[in-house]
């Protein structure tokens, strides 16, 4: 059974607290990647004129500029809802148990679309972790089915 305790938090199981830190760390990852990515831009390029030289390399600067920024403003969309509803869902909020597995599955939607890093994976793999815990074990469809 949930208890309020000081400031606002709930007691939470140890399967909610591990899936909210695998949501955590998930959004982390993502923002890692992201900033990787940022890193490794011109060596992007380079690999993309190498393989077609008959590109304009105007045209493919501009393009991985657009594919780097794209790539960061979804890993800070993407870890804020992250974060923001995984703390709803430590709380015991049921719509935000819902609403990250929502944000989970859209991001692998996306993750999909484009072409992944194995750092995206790893990422892809911690929310389907923190998924996994929030839903399957008893002690977090009991949580979750008790209000406060």
């Amino acid at each position: 059974m949930k208890m309020r305790i000081s400031g606002g938090d709930t007691d939470a199981p140890s399967v909610i607290r591990v899936s909210f830190w695998s949501w955590i760390a998930a959004a982390v990852v993502g923002l890692i990647d992201a900033v990787l990515f940022f890193y490794f831009k011109n060596q992007l390029i380079d690999s993309t004129m190498r393989a077609n030289p008959s590109l304009n390399i105007d045209q493919v600067r501009s393009g991985a500029n657009s594919f780097v920024w794209l790539t960061l403003i979804l890993a800070v969309l993407f870890g804020s809802l992250y974060v923001y509803f995984a703390y709803r869902m430590r709380a015991g909020e049921r719509k935000a148990r819902t609403r990250l597995l929502i944000a989970g599955v859209v991001h692998l939607v996306v993750s999909i679309l484009f072409p992944v890093s194995l750092v995206v994976l790893i990422g892809v793999v911690l929310s389907l972790v923190g998924a996994l815990a929030m839903y399957l074990p008893a002690t977090a469809k009991t949580y979750f089915t008790n209000e406060v």
